[in-house]
């Protein structure tokens, strides 16, 4: 198949060779001027060299005539290279688009399955909560509870195209630190009250 390229560079060959023949046409026409007045009054050698230039002059408009018909046909086999190239491309987009479509449709399933599990996880948080309140070492209150994993969510959320919220540096939290940071609360009380009990003990 002719691609593009080789079609544009035969069509600016064909150009180049027109232009150059429209270029010798009519440097021959204006010799041919020159020589006519003595070539038809007599001038023997003047109407040879214009026999001569005529017989040029004709050939090369013949010339400009194929070579214009040349450059018709060769401009649309540039259109079809082109044509065939671009459905090249379009046809490698398609393939690569139903490739990635694979995965793409995959991800609802995984994103429901992330969000059915974290939800879960913050319904056994909730629990847990619950039962260290039940046990009187709540690390918080449960207000607070909602409100910090809220801010988690929205901190995790604010720089996505599914931003709720934005918010300030010092109201940014993460999942992690504030959980972490209620276990410590009720792992020093609970352990400051083993600790109290065991020193009665010895006393």
């Amino acid at each position: 198949m002719t691609t593009t390229e080789d079609a544009s560079k035969v069509l600016h060959e064909l150009e180049t060779k027109l232009s150059a023949a429209c270029s010798l046409h009519d440097a021959t026409q204006s010799a041919a001027k020159e020589l006519a007045y003595s070539a038809h009054t007599g001038n023997a050698d003047d109407r040879k060299k214009l026999d001569k230039l005529d017989q040029e002059a004709a050939k090369l408009a013949a010339d400009i005539t194929s070579l214009s018909a040349a450059i018709v046909v060769a401009r649309r086999h540039v259109a079809e290279a082109l044509a065939a190239e671009t459905d090249d491309v379009a046809r490698d987009k398609a393939e690569r688009a139903l490739a990635l479509l694979d995965d793409f449709t995959k991800r609802g399933a995984k994103l429901d399955a992330a969000l059915a599990a974290f939800l879960n996880e913050y319904a056994a948080l909730s629990s847990d909560f619950h039962k260290l309140d039940a046990l009187g070492f709540a690390p918080t209150t449960y207000a607070l509870v909602k409100s910090n994993m809220s801010a988690a969510v929205t901190t995790a959320l604010q720089f996505t195209e599914m931003r709720q919220g934005f918010l300030a540096p010092h109201e940014r939290r993460n999942f992690v630190t504030v959980i972490e940071g209620w276990g410590r609360n009720v792992r020093m009380r609970a352990t400051a009250r083993l600790n109290s009990k065991a020193a009665a003990k010895a006393a």
